[in-house]
Formats: C-alpha cells, structure tokens, sequence
C-alpha cells in the first residue's frame, strides 16, 4: 500500500501532515501471496516512477519469507496510476535455481537517466538470512530492460539505503549476513559510485560507536549538504542512533541518540519542504502485534511525539519513500 502526503509548513514551526487516502498498489490478501520487502520506488523522468514489490509465499513463516520473486510497476502521472504489473527476469531465475532469493530494498535515478537498483541476495531462500553479496542490476530504457547483475563488493551484507547525490551514488550497506550485529566485524560502509552504478567503490566505514544488536539504516543528505545515517537497536528501540557526516560521508562525528516516542523499527526519513518525516514499524505491543508510525522533525534529530497511522496488526510495515514535484508544482511525498 502506498501513502501520498502532502506537507504545508511555516518558518519554525512543524505543521501537521495532510494524508492523503491511501490507495491499494498490490493487493497481496486478494491473490493469497505475500510481500515482505522489496519496495524500492524512484523517479526515473519527470512524472515516471517505478516501483518494485516482493511476491512471495504467504505461508513459509507466515509470511515473512523471500520465497519468490521481484515484481514493478511503473507510473506516467506521478503516482496516481500504475501500469501493468511487470516481473524481474533475473529475480524468477534466481528462484528457479534455488540456489538463492532476491529482494530489492532501494533504488536510485542518476543523471543521465538510468536505473540502478540494488539486490539483496538470500542464501537461505525459505528465509532471509544469511545475506549473500548484494548485488547491482542497471536499466537505462525505463526498466524495459535490464542489465546482467554484478556484486556490488566483496561484502557479505544488506544495502539498507541509496542516493543519487551530486553526481553520486552513495549506498549505505551492513556488512553482515545476519540480521543484527554481533560484533566489531560486522561494520556500516558507504560504498560509492561516480559512473552511475558501473562501477562502486569503498568511500568510509562508519563509526559508529558500536554496531552490536543493531541493524536496518538509512540515510539523507541535509539542504546543508550533511549526511546523516541513523539505524536501529534492537535493545533500545524509543532511542534511534545518528551519526553524522559534513564532508560527504568521509569521515563521521558527533554521534547522537534520537528519542522516538512510539519506537521505531527499519527507520525511513525523507525531506519534504523544511521538515523531515520518518515512518516505520513501531515498537511491538504485548500481544505481538506491530503498527505504523510517522514523526516529523525541523533539524532530523528532535522528533515529534509520532502518530500512528496503522494500530495493531500483525504486520511488518516495511516501507520507503520519494519525494516529488507534480505538475501542480507543489512537492508531495509518496
């Protein structure tokens, strides 16, 4: 399911989100399959964006499974239709082989107009863990086609986040096969690009004090230029690690916790006219069930109280976003 929201502000001061009805994009119950993970979204030409959804088994783990295949669709009006639902060559031969699953987390638009979307690959195949080498396919035609797929680096791992920035491909992944940290080799790296996604380099490792019990990330680039990357502890879920960098991603410094009310699990932070909005899965209740959870910032550190938008079921609410500029010319989020 995909929210738009609509953000008004004034200097200073946070104004509430505008939600807008949310609109049914797969209707996973209806065809008795799952799609946990997999939902890149970019705009790949002014108005087009692509978005990707796993299709998998409803049943392995209830759910919770990679047991399948990668699917996408694409818009030609800003998001408000989609097209027909197309599937991942790569992703069905990946599963027929069974040697390994694929799911698709983030992707990103450069410069001159191609699509670099990232891969994370499942050794385990009826579930996620252990992480493979990610890997990296590219589509310079609008997603018509695709590339053959190639490692990103020699890093066991998960590409968390992505963004086409100045020129670059900046991508956050933690290198680890296993969900959470367990130790001090299971490091964040930013990986790099500066030929849109043919090639990718080591950039930074980053320092986080510790990185034990700690997974999921993101990461987004202030209208100062700073990056900051902020990821989950699973042993204390109200208090959201941030760390940040101003010489893009080099070096880090001024590590910080950010209290979230509600909690927050695989935090996803966008920047939509002054103000910074994270959503995500919200902490667990007593009784198992998860719900989904927005917060709004002015400087990406302080947040709201949160709201919650779904209360109460046994979901994961994976998620992500994109920011657009529709032909009304107002910047909207989806």
């Amino acid at each position: 399911m995909k929210q738009l929201i609509h953000e008004q502000y004034i200097e200073g001061a946070l104004k509430r989100l505008h939600l807008l009805e949310p609109e049914i994009y797969v209707d996973n119950e209806a065809r008795g399959r799952s799609g946990h993970v997999g939902h890149a979204m970019t705009e790949f030409a002014p108005g087009k964006i692509i978005a990707f959804n796993s299709n998998t088994s409803a049943k392995l783990h209830s759910g919770h499974s990679p047991f399948g295949w990668i699917e996408y669709r694409i818009s030609e009006d800003y998001g408000k239709s989609w097209g027909k639902i197309n599937v991942l060559d790569y992703s069905v031969k990946e599963f027929v082989d069974g040697i390994q699953t694929i799911a698709i987390e983030k992707a990103v638009t450069c410069e001159d107009g191609s699509i670099v979307a990232f891969c994370l690959t499942c050794e385990g195949k009826l579930v996620y863990e252990p992480y493979g080498i990610p890997r990296v396919i590219r589509s310079e035609d609008g997603g018509k086609t695709w590339s053959e797929a190639k490692e990103l680096l020699n890093y066991k791992g998960r590409v968390y986040d992505a963004i086409y920035h100045e020129g670059s491909i900046y991508v956050l992944e933690f290198s680890n096969d296993d969900f959470l940290g367990k130790g001090s080799e299971h490091l964040y790296r930013i990986i790099k690009s500066d030929d849109n996604g043919k090639s990718f380099y080591e950039h930074s490792v980053v320092s986080f004090p510790s990185t034990e019990s700690r997974g999921y990330g993101n990461m987004i680039f202030t209208p100062e230029n700073t990056l900051l990357v902020y990821v989950y502890n699973a042993n204390d879920e109200v208090n959201m690690d941030c760390i940040r960098s101003d010489d893009l991603g080099k070096t880090w410094n001024n590590y910080v916790k950010c209290y979230v009310d509600k909690k927050i699990r695989n935090p996803q932070i966008g920047f939509l006219d002054g103000q910074y909005i994270l959503h995500g899965r919200a902490g667990e209740s007593e009784a198992g069930t998860g719900s989904f959870v927005i917060y709004t910032s002015l400087d990406g550190i302080n947040w709201s109280q949160g709201e919650i938008l779904v209360e109460g079921r046994p979901a994961c609410f994976y998620s992500n976003n994109i920011v657009i500029k529709c032909a009304d010319g107002k910047n909207r989020m989806l």
